[in-house]
């Protein structure tokens, strides 16, 4: 996808992950906003403490961090064992083109909502976890994908009652994401 419109502004994240959407009859009110947004904060908290995992142990490192280091390795194997039961036990659509900024995605999709419709979406970032990021707002159709046969539309929405803790978790999930992708292009 291309970055041609000022719909993103710095950086975003891009891959190919799953992702839920449904429209809506209304956009929710403060209480509930607050609720979904200290929920998307506290999964990518989750989600930055697991990608970080422990330091790896060597002769220099003291006994306790030896032993961090295995109690790190038993967890993650842990959560990738119920990851995977879980994902046995519910159905993700295949996963498609997606882009996110701190204030909004843009997917690719064959079934898309109508231009304006209000919509509540779930993004999947790691299929092994089974809790998405919810964000509503509005949908906005931007054309179709280049070089697809006109059947995949690019749909865009911006967020809506996106508080300023739950923007910066966003940024800093993106920054970690483009700096681990300019690192693994060095390699």
């Amino acid at each position: 996808m291309e970055n041609n419109d000022s719909f993103f502004q710095g950086l975003y994240y891009e891959s190919n992950i799953s992702l839920v959407w449904q429209l809506v009859d209304a956009l929710p009110g403060d209480n509930e906003l607050v609720k979904i947004n200290e929920d998307n904060s506290r999964f990518l908290k989750a989600l930055a403490a697991l990608n970080e995992g422990a330091p790896e142990a060597g002769e220099e490192l003291p006994q306790t961090a030896a032993e961090l280091q295995r109690l790190d390795l038993k967890l993650n194997l842990l959560l990738e064992f119920v990851g995977q039961l879980l994902a046995s036990q519910r159905s993700l659509p295949p996963p498609t083109r997606v882009r996110l900024g701190h204030a909004a995605i843009e997917w690719l999709a064959e079934d898309c909502p109508p231009p304006g419709a209000q919509i509540c979406i779930e993004v999947y970032l790691r299929s092994e976890l089974p809790a998405p990021l919810k964000f509503h707002g509005i949908a906005v159709l931007a054309g179709s994908e280049p070089g697809s046969d006109g059947a995949s539309k690019r749909v865009q929405l911006r967020f809506v009652g996106l508080n300023a803790t739950l923007q910066d978790d966003l940024e800093k999930f993106i920054f970690r994401r483009h700096r681990r992708s300019i690192a693994q292009r060095q390699v």
